[in-house]
């Protein structure tokens, strides 16, 4: 009986916290591949929304092969297959505390261009260096 207990107690523990990961929207992840926010991205409505933990401005971004100052954050839906398929969704400024929220309606349905990723790119000044700090794959979730 303690086992069926048990037992019954991890499905249910296990079903909430699939739904709770499934409400917060897809995962932001940095280079190292740690969770860095969440983005409800919505193709058919044509609607984003990220809430993530971004360095302050400016800040220093390491792009494995040299370093530079960042003084701008951009969110974009890309393709990756397409490079040339782009959408930009917004600036983003994070407070003192490192946190960024945005909400972008794209007014329409784009569900159709292949756009199957969210980048945060971080640009230095002269706009001649820039590097994707959060990356989001939009996957469909599974039938």
């Amino acid at each position: 009986m303690a086992r069926r207990t048990l037992a019954l107690v991890a499905c249910l523990w296990l079903a909430a916290s699939t739904a709770q990961a499934a409400s917060k929207g897809f995962p932001l992840l940095d280079k190292d591949g740690a969770t860095q926010g969440y983005a409800k991205v919505s193709l058919v409505k044509g609607t984003v929304g990220i809430k993530a933990t971004l360095a302050p401005l400016p800040a220093t971004i390491d792009t494995g092969t040299e370093q530079f100052e960042a003084t701008i954050y951009k969110a974009y839906l890309v393709s990756s297959t397409n490079p040339a398929r782009e959408i930009p969704v917004a600036n983003l400024y994070p407070t003192s505390l490192s946190k960024v929220a945005a909400k972008a309606a794209l007014k329409g349905d784009v569900s159709l261009l292949g756009l199957d990723k969210l980048v945060i790119v971080g640009f230095s000044e002269d706009g001649l260096l820039s590097f994707d700090v959060l990356t989001a794959t939009l996957v469909a979730p599974a039938p």
